[in-house]
């Protein structure tokens, strides 16, 4: 088993327009049609910071459910602080009003329901337990998708379960790959192989996968990793550093947020089921691959082009994915390259690394079973 894990801020590389991505996929059109009203996105993560960037209105009470050290059991943790800023940066990506330097959220009129876990602190490897009571609220107050931008060995078994209890709720759940590319086993998050969630990988603005974006069977879909606003300097800042998959997710995330918003009545599986049909299609030729899984999200050929076809409501997308024509290639950041054996020797000072925040616990026969386990609902 390994400590929880999440990204840990490193200095900005280059000057790159942090909004880039927002253009390729054309967000000012889509949210003439859907903005991501009526959708609750519950951010399992480090919590929530109110800071300029993001409106109170689009921020919900949320809850915390960090575990009080022992020499001060009545010492609480509200769900709006953050010690790292890591859940305040996957919230802005979401909602962020683009003001002070911050992320413009891709899904400005949904609302993000922040559930505040142990992520950034020693107390980090308690977070996946944590993660699964959030689980399970999100899905009792009305989340429609959860974003776990995280990942660890830690308590899997009962982040498994209550994972498959939001499912039957109808809750969409998206889950970061990790940042561990440059491993030979290709550093999939654990959490990833859980049935039915969706595993997300980062790419950059040309589709090419980011050489820190792991991956593996687990990976369902893609979304852009690259250069983007995030909390540094101690979470009073911010600063233009590599999103990777926590960010991803938030995107992904935020794509569902836009398709359900306009599609009220859909199932989270019908919703999923579009999401898929409409990736950008890995440019090998296949129909997924371990990079980039079907591809990366392409919102706007739901809302735009009314591409994809639903699908049955209770039929898992992950289990029997509905035929469609292949996407044709396009430049935004959903058209996949396969991913190069050396791409890791590409880009040097990648951010987001996931190292371990908490007790780190040594690998065991665990790490093989849990990744090779089909991961698709039966």
């Amino acid at each position: 088993m390994w400590a929880i894990s999440t990204g840990t801020v490193m200095p900005a590389a280059a000057d790159t327009d942090p909004r880039g991505y927002l253009k390729l996929m054309k967000a000012q059109e889509m949210w003439k049609v859907a903005d991501g009203t009526g959708i609750t996105v519950a951010v399992i993560d480090s919590g929530v910071k109110d800071v300029a960037g993001l409106r109170s209105e689009s921020v919900l009470p949320g809850v915390s459910f960090m575990e009080p050290p022992v020499e001060h059991p009545d010492k609480p943790y509200p769900p709006h602080e953050d010690f790292v800023g890591h859940g305040t940066t996957m919230t802005a990506a979401i909602v962020g009003d683009g003001s002070a330097g911050s992320p413009q959220g891709l899904a400005p009129g949904a609302k993000v329901m922040p559930i505040r876990t142990s992520v950034g602190t020693p107390m980090a490897f308690a977070a996946i337990g944590e993660s699964a009571k959030g689980v399970r609220y999100a899905a009792d107050k009305g989340a429609k998708i959860i974003n776990l931008s995280i990942g660890g060995w830690w308590s899997l078994d009962k982040l498994g379960s209550a994972i498959e209890y939001a499912q039957s709720k109808g809750v969409l759940v998206f889950v970061a790959m990790g940042n561990d590319g440059d491993r030979k086993s290709g550093g999939a998050n654990p959490i990833a192989a859980i049935p039915g969630v969706f595993g997300v990988g980062a790419v950059d603005t040309t589709g090419e996968p980011l050489p820190s974006s792991s991956y593996g069977k687990a990976t369902d879909l893609a979304a852009f990793g690259g250069k983007v606003p995030v909390r540094c300097k101690e979470n009073t800042a911010w600063c233009i550093q590599d999103g990777g998959t926590s960010y991803a997710t938030a995107l992904a995330s935020a794509s569902a947020a836009l398709v359900w918003s306009a599609h009220p009545d859909w199932t989270a599986n019908q919703v999923a089921r579009v999401l898929i049909q409409t990736a950008g299609a890995p440019v090998d030729g296949s129909k997924r691959n371990d990079w980039v899984g079907y591809g990366g999200v392409r919102p706007r050929m739901v809302l735009l082009d009314r591409a994809g076809d639903p699908g049955a409501p209770d039929l898992d997308p992950l289990a029997s994915p509905a035929p469609v024509k292949t996407p044709t290639p396009s430049a935004d950041p959903t058209t996949t390259a396969p991913h190069q054996a050396d791409a890791a020797n590409a880009e040097s000072g990648v951010s987001w690394q996931w190292p371990a925040l908490g007790a780190a616990v040594a690998l065991s026969l665990g790490l093989a079973i849990t990744v090779i386990v089909k991961r698709r609902r039966q």
